[in-house]
């Protein structure tokens, strides 16, 4: 072998990848020409399946971009030498080809099923990230055999993928969950910058009720403290049946995919004269035709049904909602009849009687945004002592999940090294505990005492403890308490009767206590529903 050989062989590699990341670059480019416009009826079974991993693939080149760009920045900072990112670069390059592909044949599958302008982008914006990955990942082979010359030009591209990934995310997530997805809770100072409409300040609300002076859907006005008044209920025979009992139905079960932002079969249902129109199976409702209008048609298909309306995964309408939706088309589908417009047989009388007044409905929506934004008050009030304690107990206190606002915290790995003291540090926090895990630890009744305070505290393990009854006078005042384990603990008949008054208590584990049978006979008298579990 001569000295020229070693060289010569040595870029053989880098001109091989070269090659066949062009070829793909080019490939992936051409494919919407290659492919011509979507069909209307989408494309066969098997094509389904394999587009449907897309959303499970995806997620695997954002995580090894994110990597890559992680080990880069590292380097930056780092005086000692590392290893190439070369094979991170591939990997992302790769999964980014793989899951465009797959994306490409979800979208000409269901393309009917999208928006076709926010679609055509999304789909538009997989393809470049996946040619920019490839491209990045070519020019890091050379620069590696350069030595690291032309580094910035690769760090270029990869900022440049990772910003059209980010694009591209954003609209992925639109066509799914609806356009104003990401921004929908944005603050108006992000709006302002992004060039949003800006949301309007909520005016107050009082005991529960509407916003002063707002007008409410049936045309009612709240009182000055925020209360709606009796009367603002319709008298029975004057409710119109669209607007107050069949579209109320259609926005909880329906409007979620066929509204302005999200029109799955180009179908859009929140308006009367679109929901009547229909999408691209045509006509949506048939005056006076129930079993001939494509809403019922969709929704009496079996539920293993592709076709079935609503699709698997959301809730589906309730006997009695179906019955009245057929009941209004089939007399009319009328935007403006009366309830006492229409004839009602008895079964329909029943119906009616099961539907939530609008009103209700109403009171129901408001308390669960005002619960959703307790929730965030809360986790915000909390966020700042669990990052501190965090700090001093690393992997055992987190959220207990990122949309929650309860804390959950495990001392499985400090065991007897955690005591009365430690669990004292948590007082901060314990509002927010949902599950408190001190198995095997050394926790006394004087620590069990702390626990005062954890209101919401829903799961509590504590076998192998030094507990005893005394520590039980506190854990019977929580109201929240769903799961409590004193496995190995010296408790006794007189102690597991005070957890009687706990209403909510689903299991109790007692092997290897002091509690015998009729211990566990006289708690299942008071709380029948509760599993005690006492071992082999």
């Amino acid at each position: 072998m001569t000295d020229t050989d070693s060289p010569r062989r040595s870029i053989i590699g880098p001109i091989f990848l070269t090659l066949v990341g062009l070829a793909m670059i080019v490939a992936l480019a051409m494919l919407p020409a290659w492919a011509g416009s979507p069909p209307e009826e989408g494309l066969p079974d098997l094509a389904k399946f394999f587009g449907r991993f897309h959303p499970v693939m995806l997620h695997l080149p954002i995580g090894m971009l994110l990597l890559v760009l992680a080990l880069e920045f590292g380097r930056l900072f780092s005086k000692k030498p590392s290893s190439s990112t070369q094979v991170p670069m591939f990997l992302a390059a790769v999964s980014a080809v793989i899951a465009t592909l797959l994306g490409f044949v979800l979208y000409y599958s269901m393309s009917s099923d999208y928006d076709k302008e926010l679609g055509e982008r999304h789909l538009n914006g997989g393809i470049i990230f996946a040619c920019g990955t490839v491209a990045a990942f070519v020019v890091k082979v050379w620069v590696d055999v350069a030595g690291g010359k032309g580094t910035w030009l690769y760090l270029t591209m990869l900022l440049g993928s990772s910003a059209v990934m980010g694009f591209a995310s954003h609209d992925g997530a639109s066509l799914t969950h609806g356009k104003d997805y990401l921004t929908q809770y944005a603050p108006n100072e992000v709006r302002q910058v992004i060039g949003l409409p800006l949301k309007e300040e909520k005016k107050p609300k009082i005991k529960g009720g509407a916003p002063a002076g707002d007008t409410l859907a049936g045309g009612e006005t709240p009182a000055a403290d925020g209360t709606v008044p009796v009367a603002a209920a319709k008298a029975p025979g004057e409710q119109v049946v669209y607007t107050d009992i069949i579209a109320p139905i259609l926005e909880q079960k329906c409007y979620s995919c066929h509204n302005a932002d999200k029109q799955k079969g180009k179908y859009r249902m929140d308006e009367y004269e679109l929901l009547v129109k229909g999408g691209k199976e045509g006509d949506g409702i048939i005056h006076g035709k129930s079993a001939d209008s494509n809403v019922i048609v969709r929704i009496d298909l079996p539920e293993d049904d592709d076709e079935h309306m609503p699709p698997e995964g959301k809730k589906d309408l309730e006997p009695h909602e179906v019955l009245l939706v057929k009941w209004w088309i089939d007399g009319g589908a009328s935007k403006d009849a009366k309830l006492a417009d229409l004839q009602a047989s008895d079964e329909i009388k029943m119906a009616l009687g099961k539907v939530v007044p609008p009103e209700q409905l109403a009171q129901q929506k408001a308390a669960a945004e005002e619960a959703q934004k307790a929730s965030a008050d809360k986790r915000e009030s909390v966020k700042v002592e669990v990052e501190r304690l965090r700090k001093e107990f690393p992997a055992a206190l987190n959220f207990e999940s990122q949309a929650s606002s309860g804390v959950t915290f495990t001392a499985v790995s400090m065991r007897k090294e955690f005591g009365d003291d430690d669990l004292a540090k948590l007082e901060p926090v314990m509002p927010a505990m949902v599950s408190l895990d001190l198995s095997a630890s050394g926790v006394t009744d004087k620590g069990a005492a702390l626990l005062k305070g954890a209101t919401d505290l829903k799961t509590l393990r504590l076998p192998e403890t030094a507990l005893t009854d005394a520590g039980l006078d506190v854990l019977a005042g929580l109201p929240n308490l769903e799961s409590l384990n004193l496995y190995g603990t010296q408790v006794t008949n007189d102690g597991v009767a005070k957890l009687a008054g706990l209403p909510k208590l689903k299991k109790l584990y007692l092997w290897q206590t002091k509690v015998d049978q009729a211990g566990i006979d006289a708690l299942k008298a008071k709380l029948p529903e509760c599993e005690v579990v006492m071992g082999l």
